[in-house]
């Protein structure tokens, strides 16, 4: 039985996306499952749209009070910005589904190279679940604090409107279970989404390591084929070149789509990290570096600069994988193959000459020196914000 290692690299980050109800169920799920499946992920997301109506009306009651509004608003910048990633999975399923298919066949599952694809599939099962605990934890933070507050005898905000009073005796705790429920099952997600973005680039880039080693062992494996089954070298390399090709063409077509169904939603995600990361700093200022909140804080800015780090390593990599494959066109043993041959290899060479570059919203490239950028908008953003108020 054929393994489909690069699809198992994103089936668990699926199933839990699925177990949310954040994506739908397999088409050929029964009809009734996939009905009971679409009114729970109703359910989820208004959860996530009754806790962003919550913090637009708290934004407008305080709407002149600018420490308030950066109170609340890197906890609404990051619900928007899941928000928009959930409409991406769920609005575009069937393209995703080709993108799934593809990582079935057999071009992306190659036997020889199991082992390439096996580390793939591990470190995409660990990053997902670093990531998940690293905002989980952060979550917990947030539901300890309050309640230490509440002991001593403090008044807690939560940055939500509550038609009530939220820090008396019994409603105090049920909102801290509220808000903790909220916050966890949007990091939970979100996080999940993220990696999930992320992986399917670093399939890509996979499967670009094992083009190159297929390119760069044409002529070698050729000759064993002609040997082992017993025709000419030059049907054997025509073969394997033809194989070379298609597997380029589908990296190619998978990277593309990658683009067309997340590259709003990253771009959006990058508009908001500055964004993020400036609020967040501001509110950090009058903290007590030694608390709860304080550490609190820094987990979640750290866990919101993972999220355009992923993008932007792996698309980093993808660029500098393909950047690679004109070195290993050169590195075959060019001069064993037939002149005929040797002007498709030039044809080839001439097609990928340009690396792929994948991009956020068709413009911004997914890259390190993005990263930085984003690093250093967020600081100007904070520095402007310091110094006006």
């Amino acid at each position: 039985m054929e393994e489909k290692l690069a699809y198992y690299s994103l089936v668990p980050h699926f199933k839990q996306l699925r177990q949310t109800g954040f994506y739908p169920l397999d088409p050929e799920a029964p009809k009734l499952q996939q009905f009971l499946h679409k009114l729970y992920n109703r359910f989820s997301v208004s959860l996530l749209l009754l806790y962003t109506m919550q913090q637009i009306i708290n934004l407008y009651q305080w709407r002149r009070n600018i420490n308030k509004i950066m109170d609340s608003m890197f906890l609404f910048l990051t619900y928007s910005d899941c928000l928009i990633k959930e409409a991406a999975f769920w609005n575009k399923a069937d393209e995703i589904e080709g993108l799934m298919n593809i990582m079935k066949g057999p071009v992306y599952n190659q036997k020889e190279h199991k082992q390439i694809l096996i580390r793939t599939v591990r470190q995409a099962k660990l990053v997902l679940r670093i990531f998940n605990i690293m905002c989980l934890i952060t979550c917990l933070l947030w539901a300890i604090f309050p309640v230490i507050f509440h002991l001593r005898g403090k008044a807690v905000e939560f940055g939500i409107w509550l038609p009530f009073d939220s820090n008396a005796n019994p409603q105090f705790y049920f909102v801290v279970i509220y808000v903790s429920f909220q916050t966890s099952w949007l990091a939970y997600n979100n996080s999940t989404m993220d990696v999930t973005m992320a992986f399917f680039l670093a399939q890509c880039t996979t499967q670009f390591f094992i083009l190159r080693q297929n390119l760069e062992n044409i002529v070698k494996k050729s000759i064993d084929d002609s040997t082992t089954l017993r025709i000419s070298f030059a049907k054997a390399f025509e073969k394997r070149f033809i194989g070379v090709m298609q597997h380029y063409n589908e990296i190619v077509q998978s990277s593309q789509k990658i683009e067309e169904i997340f590259g709003n939603a990253v771009f959006v995600q990058f508009i908001f990290t500055g964004w993020i990361i400036c609020t967040t700093a501001y509110r950090m200022i009058n903290m007590s570096p030694g608390s709860i909140e304080f550490l609190s804080m820094i987990l979640y800015i750290l866990c919101v600069m993972t999220q355009p780090y992923l993008y932007c390593f792996y698309g980093n990599e993808l660029m500098y994988e393909s950047d690679k494959l004109m070195n290993s066109a050169y590195a075959m043993d060019w001069l064993m193959i037939a002149p005929k041959q040797r002007r498709y290899l030039i044809i080839f060479m001439e097609r990928i000459k340009r690396p792929i570059q994948p991009k956020a919203g068709f413009v911004i490239p997914l890259s390190a020196n993005t990263f930085v950028t984003i690093l250093r908008t967020s600081y100007t953003f904070y520095a402007f914000l310091k110094n006006s108020y």
